[in-house]
């Protein structure tokens, strides 16, 4: 019968992984030294986890400052440099007419400096 054969090769499949699995291991293999088969993680300790304080505690930072800033918000880079005047303002009507950016910043630290530059000249490459 037709339906007998569509049922016949997904348990030849099965039975033939299976037969994988209930195979003996040769003992012709390496065991592992009992050190380390004694430090092998089980299913209980794979599964273990810290408590949310003591896990917070090993990796938020204890300050602001001690946290690396690896880049800016594109948009709260462009509203800082607007508010400290350091965009060229081009006329509207006249786009050769540019007046000059006046800010100046005075205070700041080295690995933000070196962000921001980054980010000014990723936006020049871009354009």
């Amino acid at each position: 019968m037709p339906g007998d054969q569509d049922l016949w090769l997904p348990s030849r499949a099965l039975a033939y992984i299976q037969a994988f699995f209930q195979q003996p291991l040769n003992p012709n293999l390496p065991a592992p030294p009992p050190k380390i088969a004694a430090t092998r993680p089980s299913q209980r300790t794979i599964l273990q986890h810290l408590s949310e304080k003591t896990f917070l505690a090993q990796t938020a930072p204890k300050s602001v400052a001690d946290v690396p800033l690896p880049s800016f918000d594109p948009g709260v880079f462009d509203n800082e440099v607007i508010k400290e005047k350091l965009y060229p303002i081009i006329d509207p009507d006249d786009p050769s007419n540019v007046q000059e950016p006046e800010g100046d910043i005075t205070e700041g630290t080295y690995l933000g400096t070196q962000i921001a530059l980054t980010q000014a000249y990723s936006r020049i490459e871009q354009t």
